[in-house]
């Protein structure tokens, strides 16, 4: 997942987590070993997910 993931790096991306209830929407700037950061679409804050939490990801597309 994480040599997938150091692909999108600079994209859109909204990451669901294991939980089945939480996912993110941001731009995926840093990829780790163990977790990757996620600035937020909207506030612009930063978000810090564990490998192990995430579950699946899809690049969203600006249209227009």
């Amino acid at each position: 997942m994480k040599d997938l993931l150091k692909r999108f790096i600079g994209k859109t991306l909204r990451i669901y987590t294991i939980s089945g209830v939480e996912s993110y929407l941001g731009v995926l700037e840093e990829v780790q070993e163990d977790y990757l950061v996620l600035k937020g679409f909207f506030k612009q804050d930063k978000t810090y997910l564990t490998m192990q939490s995430i579950e699946s990801f899809k690049e969203e597309i600006k249209r227009g």
